[in-house]
C-alpha cells in the first residue's frame, strides 16, 4: 500500500484501505502477530535487500494520477522508482510492516511529496503479475465518501447492524498503535494480543452515492 499524509491520521486511513483488500483473501483474515515501523533512509534500503517488493511499490504507483516532479514539471508520464525521482521527493519515507498469522506479509509505505493519492498492489494467487488499483478519493468541495460514511451509519441505525466488518476498525486500530509503539522503541514488536478473526461479507462494499 502507498499512501500519503501525516501521522497518525492519514497512516490509518491507508491501512484500513489495504485491510479491506486483504481481508477478503481465502480464509479471511487470522490476525497480527509482529508489526515494525521505520523511517528515513532505512525505508529505501529495506526494498532494495528485498523487505518489501519493490515490484509490488511500481505497479501500486503506477495508478497514481497524481505523480509529482518531473510530471509537475511538463505533464510528461514517469517510473518514479526507475527514474530515482521518487528518493528526491519523499524527504521522510515510513515503512509499516505487517506480517499476519497465516503468513501474509503487507507492507504500507507513506511518500509524501511523491504522490498525492492512495495505491494498493498485491500477488494474487493464479493471477498473472501483480494486481493493483488506486482508492478514488472524489475531490473538494465535492467529498461525497464523507456522505457515504454517513449512510453507513444511518444503516446501522435502521437495523442494528453495521455494514461493514467491526473487526476491521479492531484489527486496524491495534496494528497501527502497535507500529508507532514500535517506531518509538525502534525495534520490531511481537502483537498475540491481535489474533482478530473474521471474514469479509461476500457482497461488494463499494461506495455508491
Amino acid at each position: 500500500m502507498a499512501g500519503v499524509g501525516g501521522s497518525d491520521a492519514m497512516d490509518y486511513h491507508a491501512l484500513e484501505a489495504m485491510q479491506c483488500m486483504i481481508e477478503r483473501r481465502k480464509g479471511g483474515e487470522t490476525g497480527v502477530w509482529k508489526v515494525e515501523m521505520i523511517e528515513g533512509p532505512a525505508v529505501w534500503d529495506a526494498g532494495r535487500k528485498g523487505r518489501y517488493s519493490m515490484e509490488l511499490l511500481v505497479s501500486a504507483l503506477s495508478r497514481s494520477d497524481t505523480p509529482r516532479g518531473l510530471t509537475d514539471q511538463d505533464g510528461r508520464t514517469q517510473d518514479l522508482l526507475g527514474t530515482g525521482e521518487i528518493y528526491k521527493l519523499v524527504e521522510k519515507p515510513a515503512a509499516y510492516f505487517i506480517e499476519h498469522n497465516d503468513g501474509l506479509k503487507t507492507t504500507l509505505l507513506m511518500l509524501n511529496g511523491a504522490v498525492k493519492d492512495f495505491n494498493f498492489a498485491a500477488r494474487v494467487k493464479g493471477m498473472a503479475g501483480p494486481q493493483s488499483t488506486q482508492f478514488f478519493l472524489s475531490p473538494t468541495p465535492n467529498v461525497t465518501y464523507s456522505a457515504c460514511l454517513v449512510h453507513g451509519i444511518e444503516t446501522m441505525f435502521e437495523t442494528g447492524v453495521a455494514p461493514y466488518p467491526v473487526e476491521r476498525t479492531l484489527i486496524v486500530s491495534g496494528a497501527l498503535e502497535a507500529c508507532l509503539t514500535s517506531k518509538k522503541q525502534g525495534a520490531p514488536l511481537e502483537t498475540p494480543y491481535i489474533k482478530v478473526v473474521y471474514k469479509a461479507p461476500k457482497e461488494s462494499q463499494y461506495c455508491r452515492a
